[in-house]
């Protein structure tokens, strides 16, 4: 009579390699969810940054003028054409770090007007939904829509 080895069966191995295949899943999962929430509070503090920037620069100059950009910035070739003046190469380098996550921001005067601004760009983690953080002269801060009230929240393009 033969001995047989123990080892495992091929439906043993199966049902092992099944269950590392559902747990890899659930934290791939996760992981987009860290990596989307870790993007949308980099854009938030690139636009907390931008603002004190813009403040520095009016405690210098009296105006923000030099920090505003020429409308939206998709790249960073055109955060690298938008700025000007003291400040202007970290303006630049924030611009870049904000349009590397969040791929726009909008840095500019509120409504024409020199003496207040307001900025902001797209959170990556509700593209779909179209939310956008905001942060006007101010200080006021929020996340918004770009629904009918969606530039009149605080902090956005037409309440700074």
């Amino acid at each position: 009579m033969r001995n047989r080895s123990r080892g495992f069966t091929l439906i043993e191995l199966l049902v092992v390699i099944a269950i590392i295949g559902v747990l890899s899943s659930v934290v791939l999962a996760s992981l987009n969810t860290a990596r989307t929430r870790a993007r949308d509070a980099a854009v938030k503090a690139g636009i907390r940054q931008f603002a004190t920037l813009l403040q520095l620069e009016y405690s210098d100059s009296g105006t923000f003028s030099a920090l505003q950009g020429y409308g939206w910035d998709y790249t960073v070739a055109d955060c690298n054409n938008s700025f000007s003046g003291t400040y202007a190469a970290n303006a630049r380098g924030i611009c870049a770090n904000i349009v590397s996550n969040a791929g726009a921001m909008y840095a500019g005067t509120s409504i024409n007007n020199a003496t207040t601004f307001s900025v902001f760009a797209p959170l990556p983690g509700s593209a779909a939904q179209g939310y956008y953080f905001c942060m006007g002269s101010s200080g006021a801060v929020s996340v918004n829509g770009t629904g009918a009230n969606g530039w009149t929240s605080p902090g956005c393009h037409a309440n700074p």
